[in-house]
């Protein structure tokens, strides 16, 4: 009988501890509760899907011309209050609207994978270069949009250029399967976002 006693703590004793090295708090945007509409002031606020500022939030776009020869945002988040008027909203680190998650990166920017690391099309303005006008002799200048992809790791915050240099030496190197399948693809850097895909399949991100 106390060999059974004993045997029965024991299990008991190896379950707790399995159950203690499972991660415990999975990162919201890898499961599918529904998103809550309103202001990310914070990264946390995001990673918890839990915004602390709602309101008649709108993304307002502007003019290409506007982005271009003013050096603007491509949009900006505004607030109408109950008469109408639009307030620019500031210090901010991005928006839900119920259905999307935008992050505040030069404007704001829609992700469009979710997962450990999340992927958003970034769009800038190019540094003006000057080029000479023959008509007048003058020095003028010329600044063009100029479209990117980044990532955002879901734990940390950190946010990264999608390059093949950085899934090399900061993403893949968690993945050790990846990294040699990525260090073998003669053709990786015409699917990079291929490799973000592959690594949030694999890899299931958790708060610490």
């Amino acid at each position: 009988m106390m060999k059974q006693w004993g045997c029965f703590w024991s299990f008991l004793l190896l379950a707790f501890a399995a159950t203690a090295q499972q991660p415990q708090h999975a990162v919201f945007i890898t499961g599918n509760p529904p998103l809550k509409k309103g202001l990310y002031k914070t990264f946390e606020e995001f990673q918890h899907n839990s915004p602390s500022e709602e309101g008649d939030l709108v993304i307002k776009n502007r003019s290409s011309a506007a982005q271009i020869y003013l050096l603007a945002n491509r949009n900006e988040l505004v607030l109408r209050d109950g008469a109408g008027r639009e307030h620019k909203v500031k210090n901010y680190w991005g928006f839900c609207d119920g259905f999307n998650i935008y992050i505040r990166d030069n404007g704001l920017n829609k992700i469009e994978e979710t997962g450990y690391y999340c992927i958003y099309t970034l769009h800038g303005i190019q540094p003006s270069r000057n080029y000479l006008n023959q008509a007048d002799m003058t020095t003028n200048s010329i600044s063009s949009p100029v479209i990117f992809k980044k990532v955002l790791n879901v734990v940390t915050g950190q946010i990264l250029d999608l390059s093949a240099y950085n899934l090399k030496k900061y993403i893949l190197p968690q993945d050790s399967v990846l990294l040699d399948q990525f260090r073998a693809d003669k053709e990786k850097r015409e699917q990079l976002e291929y490799y973000i895909y592959r690594f949030n399949e694999r890899n299931k991100p958790v708060l610490k």
